[in-house]
């Protein structure tokens, strides 16, 4: 076939049997079939279907719970992307973006609050990214990571902390990686003990990371960590299986086979001892295999203020555990007396009724001793909001306790960050770049180094800069040290052309002697001789030659040869007398 292509195609998902109310939620699971696209509830039941006409062979799938706009990504079609209103039931497609060869798209995600459609594409070895208005044409798609030799897979959104994750299923390199939606913040969340991840989900309910690594063929395995990739823990470890795409609701995990031509789940819950359930089975379809798979859960309307005050007060049950067993732990060899419910600390009351203590907001403990706001805030300032701590960072910090510096190995050589709308900004010295990364140029970089009394960073300290007075760079250093070498040279070779030149020329001016006589045979049968000549004639060439005898000419040694040089006249008397003898004997 053709190169495989890319295909993403929007439309607005809207059965016609749908109940009227339309706040009813109609399907729970979305599962992707060749051209046709399935919807579930969790417990199996098919609550609707469509067919796109115009596709080939879909393969990754994204919602938009906002509009109703389901994204899809086909590997054969002959266009990029184009979108399908399915409120009635003639719809036509409208093409959006064009085709693009070696192009090969498998992970699709769609973030609802930018309007951005994210993608991997695996022959191109990229992460792209497209702003989709909600009315309105699409813009062109950018490059978001290039990704070389990594072969991208699967992708996933944090919605709530704004992140993109994907995983490289290069298994020499293969990784679980994520960075901020504008491409900044990249790093490695997973690493050790990976051989071909192909598919990760966010749970954004319990805040963790799903992703399913295919271990040589043969085993696999479906594994999760908190969104850092701590507390990293296996949940199943199938065989014989072929996984495609990975997703997570409420209560349990999906994955499309290709091996058995199904959808198989298992519980959040699940260890690695537990056999996964067939939750659909497609062997019966000999047209296409399952592929792409989203739960609404995960990507419909996600309350991620919810989400931060649940994450907030476990992180201050597990706070106030632990400063209620480190005060239990001081006051252990305390008698008991000295803790009567007579008095409360910090301002508290005694409840007449029982004797206990009645603590003002901001303080826990039997006697109010526990102030919540004590060390709470790392770095900002702590207040009391609906009982619970609350915390106001500083410039520069981030997170539930201020606890993260944004500025921290953010800048690179030696640059100055600041704080801009809650965005670490670069002032860069003597390089370029967002992050100021690159080194583009090296006088600056010189100039700096030969002012600065200070230490400078090892990333620069290994460039070889000669300081002085001017203060040389690199540049200049490399020219004055060039120029003599590349003048001794053409004077080497100046030299050698003039002293061959002189020798030439001395060969040249060698004597030589050069005579053509025409001559009669006279009875004489002449040695040489040419057609042209009368018959009675023949030509005769002499050039400084000796005991030869032609046409019965004697030759004579010229004695020009052994004379001083620089003798002008005995050059030319010889030659005259050798010239007379010639001529007298040559008939």
């Amino acid at each position: 076939m053709t190169p495989r292509d890319c295909l993403v195609l929007t439309f607005t998902i809207i059965l016609g049997i749908l109940a009227t109310d339309t706040n009813a939620r109609s399907w729970d699971l979305a599962i992707v079939i060749g051209r046709d696209i399935e919807f579930l509830s969790r417990n199996g039941t098919l609550t609707g279907e469509a067919k796109i006409a115009e596709a080939v062979s879909l393969a990754g799938v994204a919602y938009d719970d906002t509009t109703r706009t389901m994204y899809f990504s086909d590997t054969r079609s002959n266009v990029s992307i184009f979108s399908n209103d399915l409120t009635s039931k003639n719809f036509t497609s409208k093409p959006l973006f064009k085709r693009q060869s070696k192009s090969y798209i498998l992970g699709l995600v769609f973030d609802p609050k930018t309007r951005t459609l994210f993608w991997s594409d695996a022959l191109r070895s990229s992460i792209m990214k497209m702003h989709v208005p909600e009315n309105g044409e699409p813009e062109e798609p950018t490059l978001l990571h290039d990704l070389k030799h990594l072969s991208p897979r699967g992708i996933a959104l944090d919605l709530c902390n704004s992140h993109i994750y994907w995983v490289n299923s290069n298994n020499t390199n293969s990784s679980v990686e994520r960075s901020n939606l504008d491409g900044s913040g990249r790093i490695t969340v997973i690493k050790e003990n990976l051989y071909e991840p192909l598919a990760v989900a966010i749970d954004h309910a319990e805040e963790k990371l799903y992703w399913i690594d295919d271990v040589e063929g043969i085993r696999v395995k479906i594994e999760r960590s908190n969104l850092d990739g701590s507390q990293r823990e296996l949940l199943v470890h199938a065989k014989h299986q072929q996984p495609l795409y990975l997703a997570v609701d409420r209560e349990a995990i999906y994955w499309s086979d290709l091996v058995f031509r199904s959808i198989w789940t298992t519980p959040k819950n699940a260890t690695a001892g537990d056999v996964p359930t067939e939750f659909k089975s497609y062997s019966s379809n000999q047209d296409a295999n399952p592929t792409g798979i989203i739960a609404r859960d995960n990507v419909g309307s996600i309350d991620c203020a919810a989400i931060a005050r649940h994450r907030q007060k476990a992180n201050l049950a597990s706070y106030s555990a632990k400063v209620v067993e480190s005060f239990n732990n001081l006051t252990t060899s305390t008698e008991e007396s000295d803790l009567t419910t007579e008095y409360c600390l910090n301002e508290g009351h005694v409840d007449v009724t029982d004797g206990s203590c009645h603590c003002k907001p901001g303080f826990v403990g039997t006697h109010c001793e526990i102030e919540l706001c004590l060390n709470y805030c790392l770095y900002g300032t702590c207040t009391i909001h609906e009982g619970w701590p609350s915390c106001k960072c500083s410039d520069g910090f981030v997170g539930p306790r201020c606890e993260t510096e944004l500025c921290k190995d953010y800048c690179l050589h030696d640059s100055q960050c600041s704080v801009q709308n809650e965005k670490p900004v670069c002032t860069c010295k003597y390089s370029e770049g967002p992050r100021c990364e690159l080194l583009s140029n090296i006088t600056k970089v010189c100039e700096f180094l030969c002012e600065t009394t200070e230490p400078v960073p090892a990333s620069i300290s290994a460039i070889n800069c000669r300081c002085g007075e001017s203060n040389e760079t690199i540049e200049s250093y490399e020219c004055r040290t060039l120029l003599p070498i590349f003048g001794a040279f053409i004077a080497v070779l100046t030299i050698v052309i003039i002293v061959l030149s002189y020798y030439v020329n001395k060969l040249r001016k060698r004597p030589r002697i050069r005579k053509r006589f025409i001559v009669s045979k006279g009875g004489v049968t002449p040695l040489t001789s040419r057609p042209q000549l009368p018959d009675n004639q023949c030509e005769i060439t002499i050039e400084n030659c000796c005991n030869m005898n032609i046409c019965e000419t004697p030759c004579f040694e010229p004695k020009l040869r052994t004379a001083t040089p620089g003798s002008n006249s005995t050059k030319k008397e010889e030659k005259n007398s050798l010239l007379d003898n010639m001529e007298g004997n040559s008939w």
